[in-house]
């Protein structure tokens, strides 16, 4: 599936608020469609309050809920909710920038040495 369609199915699901990541288009070319497919079906269960998301250790972020999800072996994807209002991000990324996003929101302390 190309970028542009699964953006299109994103917005008709969240409307056009929700932000999507600079690198979203070359992280949904590199999943199979079944892949995408599977992706488009967990952003419907959280919208429809079907999936358990979290709310951030950090206090700058207590107003969020987040959802994670893991996508192949190496893509994942995180999806950011204002709490009691709209869906405002989904990021789909490699491993490396996923974990930077759970650094930043508190989920995650930095496994670099001296960190």
């Amino acid at each position: 599936m190309e970028g542009k369609e699964a953006r299109q199915k994103l917005c008709e699901i969240f409307g056009s608020q929700i932000k999507l990541n600079k690198d979203f288009d070359k992280h949904i070319r590199r999943l199979k469609d079944s892949m995408v497919a599977e992706l488009i079906e967990w952003c419907i269960r959280c919208k429809e309050n079907k999936e358990i998301g979290s709310v951030p250790q950090k206090k700058e972020f207590k107003n969020l809920y987040v959802f994670f999800r893991k996508i192949g072996s190496d893509i994942r994807a995180v999806l950011i909710k204002e709490q009691n209002s709209d869906f405002i991000e989904l990021i789909l990324s490699s491993h490396k920038t996923y974990d930077q996003a759970r650094l930043k929101l508190g989920y995650k302390r930095s496994s670099y040495y001296g960190s």
